[in-house]
């Protein structure tokens, strides 16, 4: 990420940005939702949960996490069917396409707790080593690529994922009232500059209603929040647990 791209035109640079977004937010809502899931399945009496965070999950990743990895994979294969730099490139692009459709219905098909929690984490692997050789191979080749289009190749962007509407699991309340020690931590200091706000919109987005995170910085987040007030007005209860010097922490609760 901190590697100089040049691109072929302003039009590739500006997709390339957008891509590189459009993974970061997917690596945090996929954080997230697995978080949902592992936590409904701890508990012993959340078996309705369990499904509905199973659903969720799968649904993200056949609507954006697939889409994603077909659109990579297509374009190489469609620029270059001749032996080739690029056909290495694709080989991996497809490779990683097959092994998330893979990972994805091995989720869909599951019907005990465990079996979904080792499921996920399948999908949780082959879904970071996408997006890992995504930012750091594909999408450079891509922009650099006089005969290919990032700007066209891209999937539209779905409307969002539908979350299940659901009482909250252990650690909230109905109400809407929550327990610090219970929310999954974020910690913003080990995010690349580059990419933080993307993965930490993408972790809020996946959160279930009355559900929140514990968001870790070494700065005053307020130019997020204001982002956040612009994007998702009212949606979030944000509240300082420690505000300084050294360390902040907020606690960010979806209504």
């Amino acid at each position: 990420m901190n590697n100089l791209i040049l691109a072929s035109s302003a039009t590739e640079a500006a997709a390339l940005e957008e891509a590189h977004t459009r993974l970061a937010e997917a690596a945090g809502t996929l954080g997230t939702l697995s978080n949902n899931l592992l936590a409904a399945a701890a508990n012993p009496s959340g078996a309705s949960l369990v499904e509905a965070d199973q659903g969720a999950l799968v649904e993200f990743a056949e609507q954006e996490l697939l889409p994603l990895a077909a659109a990579l994979s297509g374009a190489f294969l469609a620029a270059n069917k001749e032996a080739g730099p690029l056909n290495v490139v694709a080989a991996l692009a497809s490779g990683h396409h097959a092994r998330l459709i893979e990972a994805t219905k091995g989720l869909e098909v599951q019907e005990l707790s465990l079996k979904m929690v080792h499921a996920d984490g399948r999908l949780q692997e082959a879904a970071t080593a996408f997006l890992n050789q995504a930012n750091e191979l594909l999408l450079p080749a891509l922009a650099q690529e006089p005969t290919l289009s990032l700007a066209a190749i891209l999937p539209a962007r779905t409307a969002g994922t539908a979350l299940p509407s659901q009482a909250p699991a252990l650690g909230g309340c109905a109400c809407g009232g929550h327990d610090e020690p219970g929310l999954s931590e974020l910690d913003t200091r080990v995010i690349p500059h580059a990419i933080r706000h993307a993965t930490i919109f993408g972790a809020l987005e996946g959160l279930n209603p009355g559900k929140g995170i514990l968001l870790i910085a070494n700065h005053n987040p307020l130019p997020l929040l204001a982002q956040l007030e612009q994007r998702s007005a009212g949606k979030f209860d944000v509240t300082y647990v420690e505000n300084g010097p050294e360390l902040w922490k907020l606690s960010m609760v979806r209504n």
